[in-house]
């Protein structure tokens, strides 16, 4: 049988009545022909007879083989269709994907477990839903649409990401494939549904990473990205490019990244660049570049690139400039802090310093005299007293500007710090030809200086003159010569003249004096520690203090640190002194811990020569293990002189304190020393900013950017900052605008005794 003729049996062979005629024409072609074929063959009645029962034996197996075979085909028939049947049923029902038989009106017939436990329902309670019931609102219309359309026959399947509503309410994202089936009893839809709510997910999350990239990028205020090809041509450029460059996006996008911000004479090399970038998909190191803005200004900026090549596409080059301009400002700032003072804009005493050591040099080179004038004003500190530590600076700049009238172009003036001036003649005659230009200079001051509360005061200036070589071979000993003078004049009277003698007897018995007055008051307990709070800006809470030493002598009356400190200084006593300080300090902090006190943090100045001898670091452990403080609730206080002696053995000191678990703070940050270098060096934990740079704020500009500066800095080497000499709520307001971690001054508390300072932090 021909494979053609295979097909057409078996459909034949399906259908009963193909059955029944087979056998009817059998039956009646074996009737009509069979006793034809055996009268003509047998004549003998008895053999015809016995034939004939042969030939009924034989029919009815013929018939019996004929209903054998029927029978084995139906059988054979009936098991393929539970075959089939079976594999359909087993494919429903394990499918991977969800699969149902939908009326025509949106009814489920028929669903398979994987669509139960995807929508939560059983299939029992399916059964009884339609479609529209389970599908999210916002999608509804858009299936629906495409339900008619398969009816009309408009369309033979469709596809569509949908949401359906799971049964505990929570929502399904399914790729949903629909068919129709059409036959003569009637139609029905079978859908494919498949769970692509992790896929949704995933895409989701691209976006938002997507979107988040693209509004970081477009909103960073001072790095610029701009995205272009190999040959220049832009296609990205985010709002702070807008703001660096000048061009706005509309501008930019579509023209050449060369002809924007490339200035001509880099052209070339930049070129060369995009389009090796471009070939191997490797960016260029990163350097500072100039870089030119739509008006034509220049602006500094730090570039780095990145190089996105994906296959089948162009390579893609992102250029990523950070904005140099406030850094250089900045930096600028800091360096001019390390020679030049802040207030009054002249040379500090190191700059002066090497100044007078040149002058020395090229003295002795050309035998030559030169000389230094050491100026101190007269009561200065009843200024800063009287009207507060502005209303002194403000009177320190008339000074200064009246000082530079009274110079010549040779002459170098200098603020050394405090209200104390120097003047340096690189070349002088004689002594006569220094006092000139000191009577000069006096003159200058004596006129009123009006300040800007309307006062009018009145200056004097004590000055003290050395030479060189008669009075001293090196700067150091000429400023130290010079100081010695400036002090016989305070001693006489002040606002007068002297000249450097070795025989500076009433000055030097004053000194004996009060050195003696001061070994009594250290031995018998007289002096005080004061303490002024330290308020963290955030919270507004006090969270330190900062120990101050006050004498009121019996005989003297009320002795200033600006006197006796330097003393102690000159005679040795400091150590004692600071000992001193450090233990009764430790004790008072004990004795309020005791009580119940917060703990909070206790800030002790150590002077320069403390720290010159190793019992320094012996006396902090002994008064530590006394008082049993925690070590981490004191902080020492260096000023950045401290450096200028032994600055290996100094850090060397300093790390050891460390190792104790005691905090370590720089003092009058920008007064003196002021280099950058040691700052990395020193394990420091704060940075205090010197009051003079907080008094002006926020009327002088220059103050605030020295703030804002020095505030910058200390965060970026982690570093805490404290402001010191807040008086003012606006200065308070710019300090807490620039993020700056504390603040100390009278415009919380003026340093008061333990008793007063235990009532003030508890209340």
């Amino acid at each position: 049988m021909t494979p053609v003729w295979k097909p057409r049996l078996q459909f034949l062979l399906q259908h009963p009545w193909f059955g029944a005629l087979v056998y009817f024409l059998f039956g009646l072609l074996w009737i009509t022909c069979s006793d034809k074929i055996l009268a003509w063959l047998v004549t003998d009645s008895s053999l015809l007879t016995q034939y004939q029962s042969y030939k009924g034996y034989f029919y009815v197996s013929l018939t019996a083989l004929l209903a054998w075979f029927l029978l084995k085909q139906k059988q054979h028939i009936a098991r393929s269709l539970n075959q089939s049947e079976q594999a359909f049923i087993d494919t429903f029902s394990h499918a991977a994907a969800g699969i149902a038989h939908v009326s025509m009106d949106g009814r489920f017939l028929r669903v398979n477990q994987v669509l139960c436990r995807m929508l939560g329902y059983t299939e029992a309670e399916l059964i009884r839903m339609n479609f529209q019931q389970l599908t999210f609102p916002a999608d509804l219309d858009t299936d629906i649409a495409m339900v008619r359309q398969l009816k009309n026959g408009q369309i033979d399947n469709y596809e569509l990401e949908k949401r359906y509503i799971c049964k505990d309410g929570k929502v399904l994202w399914a790729h949903l494939s629909v068919a129709m089936i059409r036959t003569p009893a009637f139609s029905y839809f079978i859908s494919v549904i498949h769970n692509i709510n992790e896929q949704k997910q995933v895409q989701q999350q691209l976006a938002q990473s997507e979107l988040r990239f693209r509004t970081l990028l477009d909103n960073t205020p001072q790095i610029a990205v701009q995205g272009y090809y190999a040959d220049g041509s832009t296609f990205y450029w985010n709002k702070a490019s807008e703001l660096i460059y000048g061009y706005s996006r509309e501008e930019a996008i579509g023209k050449n990244l060369l002809e924007l911000i490339i200035p001509a004479p880099m052209k070339p090399l930049v070129a060369e660049a995009m389009t090796q970038m471009a070939q191997t998909g490797t960016s260029i190191p990163s350097e500072e570049l100039v870089l030119q803005r739509k008006d034509g200004s220049m602006v500094s900026v730090f570039s780095g690139h990145a190089v996105v090549k994906l296959p089948e596409m162009e390579p893609q080059i992102f250029c990523i400039d950070v904005d140099l301009t406030e850094h250089k400002k900045q930096a600028a700032a800091l360096a001019f802090l390390s020679d030049f003072d802040a207030v009054t804009q002249l040379p500090n005493r190191q700059h002066f310093a090497r100044c007078v050591d040149k002058a020395i040099a090229r003295a002795q080179q050309q035998e030559q005299q030169c000389a230094v004038l050491l100026m101190d004003l007269d009561n200065f500190k009843d200024i800063n007293d009287s009207f507060g530590h502005s209303a002194g600076d403000q009177l320190l700049m008339q000074v200064s500007q009246r000082l530079q009238q009274g110079c010549d172009s040779q002459h170098v003036l200098a603020r050394l710090g405090g209200d104390e001036f120097g003047v340096l003649l690189p070349v002088v005659q004689s002594d006569a030809e220094a006092a000139t230009l000191a009577r000069l200079l006096m003159k200058q001051l004596q006129q009123p200086c009006m300040l800007n509360n309307g006062a009018e005061v009145n200056t004097a200036v004590s000055v003290g003159i050395s030479l060189y070589p008669d009075h001293a071979t090196n700067s150091e000993d000429l400023l130290r010569a010079a100081d010695a003078a400036m002090y016989k004049v305070k001693g006489e009277g002040r606002n007068h003249i002297a000249l450097y003698t070795d025989a500076l007897t009433a000055q030097a018995k004053q000194r004996v004096v009060l050195e003696a007055r001061l070994r009594q008051a250290i031995k018998n307990n007289i002096l005080q520690c004061y303490y002024q709070p330290q308020i963290d800006i955030v919270s507004d809470k006090v969270v330190g203090a900062e120990v101050l030493l006050r004498w009121h002598d019996d005989e003297l009356g009320v002795i200033t640190p600006s006197v006796f400190i330097p003393l102690a200084e000159g005679c040795g006593l400091i150590h004692d002194l600071g000992a001193w300080v450090l233990r009764q300090s430790l004790r008072q902090l004990k004795h309020w811990l005791d009580q119940g006190m917060t703990p909070f943090s206790l800030a002790v100045n150590v002077s320069a020569q403390q720290f010159s001898k190793d019992q320094l670091l012996e006396e902090l452990k002994l008064a530590l293990a006394e008082t049993a403080v925690p070590p981490e609730l004191l902080e020492l206080e260096v000023t950045e002189s401290v450096l200028m002696t032994d600055e290996e053995r100094v850090i060397a000191t300093m790390h050891q304190i460390k190792a104790l678990g005691v905090r370590l703070a720089i003092d009058d940050f920008g007064t003196g020393y002021s280099s950058l270098s040691y700052l990395t060096r020193l394990p420091l934990d704060v940075l205090k900013i010197d009051r003079r740079f907080i008094e002006h704020i926020p009327q002088a500009k220059d103050d605030k950017q020295i703030a804002t500066a020095i505030i910058a800095l200390a965060h970026t080497m982690n570093f805490k900052v404290l402001a010191e000499g807040v008086e003012t709520a606006e200065q308070l307001a710019f300090l807490r605008q620039q993020g700056c971690d504390f603040y100390q001054g009278y415009y919380f508390s003026k340093a008061i005794p333990a008793s007063e300072f235990a009532a003030l932090i508890q209340r």
